[in-house]
């Protein structure tokens, strides 16, 4: 019977523990590129394209109906105090009633207009063009959201690993101390300094861990879904000599996008202008019944129609025309000028990132060298310490030293990473 029991608390045990490894198995980790592609994903600006585009082709839709014939129903009930009339003596001469009744279909259909309607659909189509691409220059700016967010909570916790190293190494050297003291070696007021040095720790761990809280906040945000703070995310490692700073090669920004298809606008917007000036020709037709009928001195109910044809044509503008076209062409020459400044200044913010990507490569050269020195340092400080040679303040001088050392190493390992993003995301790669 205790045989069977034993068993069954094995079994039990091994269930538990492949279900632990499963658990493990099926942890999310969360790449930067993920992040980045679920944010470009499921952002509600994403939806936003989809409305615009759904908005153009209704507004094309409309436009495209100037090709079919217009139907207008009409009619009119009147009264009038006189009309006219001709008289001769001795004669019964018709005259026009005083009561008129009528009702009226009118058809009207284009035949030509120059091309504007084809024109005025194309303005349509680019503006929906020029909207669509804004929308993707605001998406594209959420990457240095996303990559603040990102690298914050990979430097909030490479901080904590080693400010949980400082402390687990203050409480070895705290029972150490315990026993320095009961000897009599280390007066007990050391003790005091080194337990108020663990409470700072633990305001430190809470501040970061309430940090690392934020940034995954800032990421569920961004991505529409709610990440633990327990997700693990991946370490990046960039290509450092794929950085080259001597220029742009290919303009990818968004931005470079939308000054494209901004002018693009501006030219089809010129080419309407141009067909405003041409003739409108369109025929007509009309059917009614009413009294009195285009026979205005017949006083009696009758059917009537009318076809027929028209030409409209703005032959002398005083020039409105052309001035605005001039107004387009300054309009082009402008936006010529904005991009050329964004260009400027995207080359001005890779220089400054390339400068920092050189700072924390030649910081990190230096970093493992100051590493080792202060770790020397800070062990011989313990040695005097537990000599009663120094006081526990200035070992924790030391140790603090040497903390910081390693924190600073792991701040410019992830600022280099860091750099690299931001570097990749202003060029566009």
């Amino acid at each position: 019977m205790i045989s069977i029991c034993r068993k069954s608390k094995y079994i039990i045990l091994l269930i538990v523990f492949f279900k632990i490894q499963i658990g493990w198995s099926q942890e999310e980790v969360l790449s930067l590129d993920q992040c980045q592609k679920e944010v470009q994903e499921f952002f509600p600006l994403m939806k936003g394209k989809e409305l615009l585009s759904k908005s153009s082709d209704l507004n094309t839709e409309n436009l495209k109906l100037a090709y079919l014939p217009k139907i207008y129903a009409n009619g009119s009930l009147s009264y009038q105090s006189d009309v006219t009339g001709i008289s001769f003596p001795g004669m019964n001469t018709p005259k026009a009633p005083k009561d008129r009744y009528s009702l009226n279909l009118d058809v009207e259909q284009l035949i030509y207009d120059g091309g504007k309607t084809q024109d005025r659909i194309e303005v349509e189509r680019k503006s929906s063009e020029v909207e669509i691409k804004n929308l993707e220059i605001q998406m594209y700016q959420l990457r240095e959201r996303v990559n603040m967010a990102y690298f914050g909570i990979l430097l909030v916790r490479k901080s904590k690993l080693v400010i949980l190293d400082k402390q687990n190494t203050i409480i070895k050297r705290l029972q150490q101390l315990k026993s320095a003291v009961e000897n009599g070696m280390v007066l007990p007021a050391n003790l005091k300094i080194m337990e108020s040095e663990l409470l700072l720790i633990e305001q430190q761990v809470l501040e970061l861990n309430a940090h690392e809280e934020s940034s995954f906040n800032v990421l569920s945000q961004l991505m529409g879904r709610s990440l633990s703070v327990n997700t693990k995310l991946e370490e990046t490692e960039f290509d450092q000599p794929s950085v080259n700073v001597n220029g742009l090669e290919s303009k990818n920004r968004p931005e470079y996008q939308w000054y494209l298809s901004r002018q693009s606008l501006l030219d089809a917007q010129k080419e309407l202008l141009k067909k405003d000036r041409y003739p409108v020709v369109s025929a007509f037709g009309q059917m009614g019944y009413g009294n009195p009928g285009y026979n205005q001195l017949k006083d009696e109910f009758d059917t009537y129609y009318m076809l027929g044809a028209k030409i409209s044509w703005n032959i002398f503008d005083w020039k409105s025309n052309r001035r605005k076209q001039k107004v387009i062409g300054i309009q082009k020459d402008l936006l010529g000028t904005q991009e050329l400044s964004f260009t400027q200044n995207q080359l001005i913010n890779l220089g400054e990132e390339s400068s920092e990507i050189r700072k924390f490569e030649i910081l990190l050269e230096k970093d493992d060298a100051i590493i080792g020195l202060q770790e020397e340092i800070s062990r011989s400080s313990a040695s005097q310490l537990d000599n009663g040679v120094i006081t526990s303040s200035d070992y924790l001088e030391d140790l603090n030293k040497e903390i910081q050392a390693k924190l600073n190493k792991e701040y410019h390992a992830t600022q280099l990473q860091q750099s690299l993003a931001e570097f990749k995301r202003i060029k566009g790669i």
